[in-house]
């Protein structure tokens, strides 16, 4: 027995001087207190020096997901990895799904610093969060998602986030994090390297994909029209609409508050985002997504409107609620009930 021991505790300690001869990693691991309830992180990284002859890995991770930057000596690509029995809600254009990871195919390059966002959206009521990974490309000057996941059983906030890379031992790969920051629930940043760098400013609405995505959205809203499977057959610069009942009220204008019943939906599912119930609610119109302001001016008050909205016009690819994944068409019933101009 003592000899099969000493054994398998040789094998143990080959196998480890094996994977230590191979494979090289690093991880900078970042402590959040309690009160940090983090929605949102974000790091930017260089690498300055890349020799990989086997496969070599840039990225962050929380204790669910990774986003990645892999490169090895046939190909390159960013990679969005999730735990097993995730549920895929979105993918950018040309990202591929294997496995427990999406995959997009991008030849990223030495010296440009990119930047990696993980954002989540938390339901705690049926228990899951929406994780998605996005990637800044400074070449292309714009944000592309590479997917969003669904995981069950979990809604808490961002844990553990971490910045890491992998090689093989006898690679030299010199990557720099230069930023690193988790934003609160609230709305603000912390600054997890305690540098002297600003505040970081996202915008996802204009992303690598917009026209792509929008041409393929008006296809699909188009072909169901073509169907009978919605009657809001009118269009206004993209978003689809049927006035249910007519308004006998002051026009409504873009600048106006209006006070209003509203249900939004999915479409093609007619899951429930969003509804008023017993009272109705009341919004400076120039201040909600542009599918709104675009279409609740086609009515006066005391009418209703269908609008069918595109997601550029929309919440586009950001995750910006657990019941609204990125790339969502939407639909909105919306009664007008008053409104009020502005001064």
């Amino acid at each position: 027995m003592h000899k099969l021991f000493s054994l398998l505790w040789l094998v143990a300690v080959a196998n480890a001087v094996l994977a230590a001869d191979t494979t090289h990693v690093s991880v900078q691991n970042f402590n959040l207190s309690d009160s940090v309830k983090a929605v949102q992180f974000l790091a930017e990284f260089s690498v300055s020096s890349m020799i990989s002859k086997k496969e070599a890995e840039i990225g962050i991770k929380t204790d669910l997901v990774s986003l990645s930057f892999e490169a090895d000596r046939k190909e390159k690509e960013i990679t969005f990895g999730f735990p097993e029995g995730a549920q895929i809600l979105a993918t950018g254009e040309e990202a591929e799904p294997e496995n427990d990871e999406v995959e997009w195919k991008y030849d990223w390059n030495v010296n440009e610093k990119y930047k990696l966002l993980l954002s989540i959206a938390q339901d705690s009521a049926s228990n899951f969060m929406l994780y998605s990974g996005y990637v800044f490309l400074p070449k292309e000057n714009k944000w592309k998602l590479i997917a969003t996941c669904k995981i069950q059983g979990r809604w808490n906030s961002i844990q553990k986030p971490s910045v890491f890379y992998t090689t093989g031992k006898k690679n030299k790969v010199n990557a720099v994090f230069s930023q690193a920051w988790v934003q609160r629930n609230t709305g603000s940043w912390k600054n997890m390297l305690d540098n002297k760098s600003s505040n970081p400013v996202i915008n996802l609405a204009s992303h690598l994909d917009s026209l792509t995505r929008h041409a393929a959205e008006i296809s699909i809203i188009k072909a169901a029209i073509e169907k009978g499977l919605t009657e809001t057959k009118e269009n206004k610069d993209d978003v689809f609409y049927k006035i249910i009942l007519q308004g006998t009220g002051q026009q409504v204008n873009i600048t106006d508050t209006v006070t209003v019943f509203y249900k939004g939906t999915l479409f093609g599912t007619g899951e429930i985002f969003d509804q008023t119930r017993d009272k109705p609610a009341t919004f400076p119109l120039n201040r909600l997504i542009r599918g709104w302001q675009i279409g609740v001016p086609l009515c006066k008050v005391g009418a209703t409107i269908k609008l069918v909205i595109p997601s550029a016009l929309a919440y586009s690819i950001r995750t910006r609620a657990s019941k609204i994944p990125p790339n969502s068409i939407l639909v909105f019933e919306v009664e007008i009930v008053d409104m009020k101009a502005a001064n």
